[in-house]
């Protein structure tokens, strides 16, 4: 469902009183608890685009940082492993940080 379409249709419901606008993220808390393979793919891409650690990802996971790390390579998703060069960082560092 679109984003718009999902903000008017909570919208309308909470104008009639149907639901409370407050109550929204606490039942998604509740959906994404009972369903867990859902709840891991949103953890992992919040990880991947950098908003988790990988610590914070296996925590919110309920997983060890070595489970979390058996889960990524049966998704064929790699760690960096290796270190930068002081260039590449100081580079990485620029793009970030204007």
């Amino acid at each position: 469902m679109e984003t718009n379409v999902f903000e008017d249709l909570l919208g309308v419901l909470a104008e009639e009183h149907s639901i409370d606008p407050d109550s929204v993220p606490e039942a998604l808390r509740l959906y994404l608890n009972s369903h867990p393979s859902l709840k891991l793919d949103g953890i992992l891409l919040l990880w991947s685009k950098g908003r988790l650690s990988l610590a914070k990802a296996a925590e919110l996971a309920g997983l060890t940082v070595p489970e979390l790390k058996e889960v990524l390579a049966s998704r064929g998703i790699s760690l960096e492993t290796e270190g930068k060069s002081a260039q590449e960082m100081d580079a990485n560092l620029k793009e970030l940080l204007p």
